[in-house]
């Protein structure tokens, strides 16, 4: 075995792990993929062993409750999924090690299994950052954080916030939860000095083209970049959407992510929002049945699943959430963008791609329907915008084998 790919969280961040795992089975580099067992299928899909340290029921418990995207709640979002992982990662190398294997160790979080277990056997290892977000810095800090301080107080604040966040994670996090854990697997306690975080990471590997966010000049000297990992290339054609634009023309897509409940409210609001512009609506809902909602002149069709790289390259504008894998697909197709921003790395990435020029931002939950259908037709209508949107789609390509070659080098 040459390289353990390690990864929880949603789709969005397990399928780059599960992608470039295949892609380094297919030259030559035997990998396994360790995440949580909903990812099961679509590691088998690729051809890719895969090692279940986290339930399917866990991450239905915490994706499937909004609190986990509000920003009251968003704290206990480790201790309720991703700690719980902390030993059977540890183990399920363990157990590689003794088996006489000398995994490359490839990870996401640092406060994980995986890069305590890369450390205490001594594997060679790599941190992998899906958005800017995840980096942080003092020069350019991530938003909402930039526009909280003023600028001309970055220095000084920036520093003073991460030293406590630093603090609290350690009474939060370290002292009830991951030192306990750490000397039942026979681990010394970690001290605050001990606490590891990407400057530490003895290789980082970003997963973002140098356009996206260019680096600010504090980020890890160590980072490289390779670019986006897109979805695989969809080649049916879904005779649903055909028929809608035939019909009615090029829609609207409205995708809100794992983790936002599709209710019949947000149906409204989505109908609501295609009368005002004049558009037929396309929604990706998990939850949801699959089914066409009259309204009008403009009617919704609900999909439960559809590859994102086909509707986006068929839509006039696509309203997300904000997650990378989504901005990047729709980067590739070329397609206007609204973001409705939650949490985690989403207002960051909402704030670049406005940045970019390729689309706005609303509170789709709490904006009325008005407000959304100006921001639409404004961003829809703009020339510029659709400008923009092509030039970086020009610049937009899946970064996969880039990202192989870097690993395999290490």
């Amino acid at each position: 075995m040459n390289f353990l790919l390690y990864s929880l969280g949603t789709t969005g961040d397990a399928l780059p792990f599960v992608k470039l795992a295949a892609s380094l089975d297919a030259r030559g580099a035997k990998s396994v993929f360790l995440g949580n067992e909903k990812f099961a299928a679509l590691a088998d899909s690729m051809g890719v062993d895969f090692v279940a340290v986290s339930s399917q029921a866990a991450y239905e418990n915490t994706y499937n409750n909004p609190l986990t995207w509000s920003r009251s709640h968003a704290h206990n979002h480790y201790n309720e999924f991703h700690f719980p992982a902390i030993k059977p990662t540890f183990k399920a190398i363990e157990q590689i090690v003794r088996e006489g294997h000398r995994p490359l160790v490839v990870y996401q979080d640092a406060l994980s299994g995986a890069r305590m277990a890369a450390q205490e056997f001594g594997l060679k290892s790599c941190q992998v950052v899906l958005a800017p977000h995840a980096i942080g810095s003092v020069r350019s800090p991530p938003y909402p954080l930039r526009r909280q301080v003023e600028e001309r107080l970055w220095s000084e604040v920036i520093p003073q916030l991460n030293d406590k966040a630093r603090g609290d994670t350690f009474d939060r996090l370290v002292k009830p939860l991951i030192n306990p854990a750490r000397k039942e697997l026979g681990l010394s306690e970690w001290t605050l000095q001990d606490l590891p975080c990407i400057q530490t990471s003895p290789a980082v590997l970003a997963l973002f083209p140098e356009w996206f966010k260019r680096n600010p000049g504090d980020w890890p000297s160590q980072l490289v970049n390779t670019g986006f990992i897109l979805s695989e290339a969809a080649h049916a054609r879904d005779q649903q959407v055909e028929e809608l634009i035939r019909e009615y023309g090029t829609p609207l897509a409205f995708t809100f992510g794992t983790g936002i409940p599709v209710t019949s409210q947000l149906i409204d609001k989505v109908k609501q929002v295609c009368r005002l512009v004049g558009k037929a609506g396309v929604v990706v809902a998990h939850s949801k049945k699959p089914k066409l909602v009259e309204n009008g002149r403009f009617p919704v069709l609900i999909l439960t699943a559809i590859p994102f790289d086909y509707l986006f390259a068929r839509s006039a504008l696509v309203v997300h959430h904000g997650g990378i894998g989504t901005c990047a697909q729709a980067l590739a197709c070329g397609v206007p963008q609204i973001v409705s921003p939650y949490n985690f790395d989403q207002p960051d990435n909402a704030f670049l791609l406005w940045q970019l020029g390729v689309g706005n931002s609303v509170d789709f939950l709490n904006d009325s329907a008005n407000e959304i259908a100006c921001t639409v037709n404004e961003v829809m209508r703009s020339e510029d915008v659709a400008r923009k949107a092509k030039e970086y789609q020009q610049l937009t390509a899946d970064m996969t084998e880039a990202s192989v070659e870097y690993l395999l080098s290490l």
